[in-house]
């Protein structure tokens, strides 16, 4: 059901149904591969390491038909790529294979979760995000969840940065990314009993 290309500070891209991707932060040697059975690519938000312009363009240079789906809030970034739709939170976006409807998350700009229906099978992808709350995704099969830094070792993390005059990027993290409980929580709340779960975004600072 999926195929996790990258995920971190480094790059983002996850394959759905080897047809759905969402994010494109990763270099195009990276995704060609796999270019010819891609249908859509969902993009969440603007920062590098989830949004390759380049790698975006030579994706729509390869694949005419491709199509790209965003909030309003990146649209302008795309200018000059084809095949763009402007989603609104809250809608539900028949492509015929699958639907599509994206949800609000809680980041340090305008960033886009994704809600993916296709092939009777309901999956639900968040990260780079502060919370989930209002967030609802009953008995779902597959959470793919962010799962950032450790709620127990973050403030000791910090804390020692600080005492040696450093600067503490963690405390970024607190306001802007999903911790590994909170991550729990929502699952914990909304999974059924045969659903799958994968943690993104993991750290290996905190």
């Amino acid at each position: 059901m999926y195929q996790v290309l990258s995920s971190g500070s480094k790059g983002n891209c996850v394959i759905y149904h080897n047809s759905i991707t969402v994010d494109m932060g990763i270099p195009y040697s990276m995704i060609k591969e796999y270019q010819n059975s891609l249908q859509i690519v969902l993009l969440t938000h603007i920062h590098g390491d989830h949004f390759n312009y380049s790698t975006i363009k030579k994706l729509a240079f390869e694949r005419p038909t491709l199509r790209f789906a965003c909030g309003e809030f990146l649209s302008k970034k795309l200018q000059g790529i084809k095949n763009v739709d402007v989603l609104e939170v809250g809608e539900i976006y028949d492509y015929g294979q699958f639907k599509i409807s994206p949800i609000t998350l809680y980041h340090d700009v305008p960033n886009f979760g994704y809600r993916i229906f296709k092939d009777g099978t309901k999956i639900i992808h968040a990260t780079d995000t502060c919370h989930l709350d209002g967030i609802t995704a009953k008995n779902y099969d597959l959470y793919a969840i962010e799962s950032n830094y450790n709620e127990d070792t973050i403030f000791e993390s910090i804390e020692l940065k600080k005492t040696k005059g450093e600067f503490a990027y963690q405390a970024g993290a607190i306001e802007s990314h999903l911790s590994e409980q909170q991550a729990r929580d929502f699952i914990f709340k909304n999974k059924g009993e045969k659903s799958e779960v994968i943690r993104l975004h993991e750290s290996s600072n905190y």
